[in-house]
C-alpha cells in the first residue's frame, strides 16, 4: 500500500498501521469486538475507497485506538 498515492490509500495504511499497532490482531478477532462482519473490516483498510465513519470508528474502536482523534479528523486519517 502506498501512502502517497492518495487519501484513499493513506486513510487505509493509517489504519493498517493502527493495527499493526494493536499487535496485528486477525479480522475475525477484530470483527467480534467491532461488531461488522470481517470483510467489511478488511475493505476498511483495503485501499479502494473510504470507509463510513461508523466503520472506521469501529474498527479503530477494536484496536483500540484514539476514537475521538480519528472522528475529529472525519474523513483524513491521523497520523500516527
Amino acid at each position: 500500500m502506498d501512502p502517497q498515492a492518495g487519501v484513499v490509500q493513506l486513510f487505509a495504511h493509517d489504519l493498517r498501521l493502527l493495527r499493526e499497532k494493536a499487535g496485528s490482531p486477525p479480522y475475525r478477532a477484530l470483527a467480534r469486538r467491532a461488531h461488522y462482519a470481517p470483510a467489511t473490516l478488511a475493505r476498511a483498510a483495503g485501499g479502494r475507497e473510504l470507509p463510513s465513519l461508523a466503520v472506521t470508528l469501529a474498527y479503530v474502536r477494536a484496536c483500540e485506538g484514539d476514537e475521538e482523534q480519528w472522528e475529529a479528523v472525519g474523513t483524513r486519517s491521523p497520523r500516527l
